[in-house]
């Protein structure tokens, strides 16, 4: 019969080196050899510590100068807010002092500010709307009646509306 391939070609079996032993001091010296080239171009440590130092504070400075344009930002909202609730208020005081109340104060303010512009101020537009405003007052002095003739409900209705026009 055959015999196995190995038998066959003894050529393809290496033969056993053998096993190479290091002394702890070879060791250490070809771990030396390869961390050297390993960390060659790579910063010491003092210069990384420095490196993270100096990169937490631009973030912390990054942080500051952002928290600093929120402030800044939501101060402006809040003073243009009060500003124009001031305006507001100017408005609605210069209204009242005209001597308007209820629900004309608030329809002669709404046209008023409809009619400002840069030639317009508001306080323009109101005297404008009230000066041909007919002021209606009521004199509660009218004579109730006809003077001495028989009194009527209706007659003394008509004598107090007659009165309110004068």
């Amino acid at each position: 019969m055959s015999e196995p391939i190995e038998k066959q070609n003894p050529a393809n079996t290496p033969e056993p080196s053998p096993a190479k032993t290091f002394t702890q001091e070879e060791v250490d010296a070809m771990i030396g050899k390869r961390l050297a080239k390993a960390m060659k171009g790579m910063p010491s440590e003092e210069e990384l510590t420095a490196y993270r130092t100096w990169k937490d504070g631009q973030q912390t400075e990054q942080e500051r100068q952002a928290k600093r344009e929120k402030e800044l930002t939501d101060s402006k909202a809040a003073l243009t807010a009060v500003q124009a609730e001031l305006e507001q208020l100017k408005r609605d005081k210069y209204v009242l002092s005209k001597g308007l109340t209820g629900e004309d104060a608030e329809f002669i303010a709404y046209k008023a500010a409809k009619m400002v512009d840069d030639k317009t101020t508001f306080e323009a537009a109101v005297d404008q709307l009230t000066a041909s405003r007919k002021k209606v007052t009521f004199d509660w002095a009218a004579p109730a009646g006809d003077g001495g003739k028989t009194e009527t409900v209706n007659a003394a209705m008509n004598s107090i509306i007659r009165g309110a026009l004068k």
